[in-house]
């Protein structure tokens, strides 16, 4: 093991940038290399045998000790590194509905990303095709997650009580994208007012400028019609496809 930490990731993925924030938020030593999801370096058979059978990103290097998964990635760091307790829960009731939050993130909202994905990424990857049933997937998706955090975020600033939490930065992300790509409207945002108080929060934070830095602009190229030259064949979103789970190197069947 080390004390500083080797971190693999792409500053277009949510859950790279949550990843990301956490480490800056928290001031943990860490050592970047960027997986270069526009080539396909993370399809290739070696990258998935050395770092993730799924050749997704982040991945986090500690020694010869590798982990994947954001969540997991930020839990590892969390006990290693000794955080704030804010971040993951200070008693067993607070880490219970940090963990809460981040088990219902990834079968409800992240599924949303293919709303993103398929309005953007899509074309550069496989070319001019009708998207419109994976984009109206990740909608319904996102809409009825936006739904559910509205009533979550009730009671509380943040998702796990009055502090910032990883869960906070975890569904963060996921809507940077949405907001770099335009996918909600604003008549949509008007309907989880809670919601948007809360993104509107976490976004005035110190570090979530530069972490977002890259996907504004992506976003905001793609906004102007201009594409972005990918070489890779398989989808960077996960199981918002209607074929395939988005883990185990699918290509887009249109």
């Amino acid at each position: 093991m080390s004390s500083t930490v080797r971190f693999m990731h792409h500053p277009t993925s949510q859950p790279c940038r949550a990843v990301h924030q956490f480490m800056l938020e928290t001031d943990i030593p860490f050592e970047e290399e960027i997986v270069n999801l526009l080539d396909g370096s993370n399809e290739q058979q070696e990258f998935k045998d050395k770092y993730n059978p799924t050749g997704q990103v982040p991945i986090l290097c500690d020694g010869d000790f590798v982990v994947w998964e954001s969540a997991a990635i930020a839990s590892y760091l969390n006990e290693k590194f000794d955080v704030p307790a804010n971040w993951f829960g200070a008693t067993m009731q607070e880490r219970a509905i940090v963990q809460q939050y981040l088990h219902w993130h990834s079968t409800t909202l992240r599924r949303g990303a293919g709303a993103f994905f398929y309005s953007h990424f899509a074309e550069c990857i496989w070319g001019k095709h009708d998207y419109s049933r994976e984009i109206e997937k990740g909608l319904h998706v996102l809409y009825e997650s936006m739904g559910i955090l509205d009533d979550w975020l009730a009671n509380s600033k943040y998702i796990a009580g009055n502090e910032i939490s990883f869960a906070d930065l975890q569904g963060y992300h996921e809507f940077v994208s949405h907001d770099a790509g335009k996918i909600i409207p604003d008549a949509e945002w008007k309907k989880y007012p809670k919601v948007k108080k809360w993104f509107d929060t976490i976004a005035k934070r110190p570090h979530s400028k530069a972490v977002n830095q890259t996907i504004m602009e992506v976003g905001q190229m793609r906004l102007d019609g201009n594409l972005i030259p990918m070489t890779r064949k398989t989808s960077l979103a996960k199981g918002t496809e209607l074929v395939g789970s988005g883990t185990s190197g699918i290509p887009y069947a249109n």
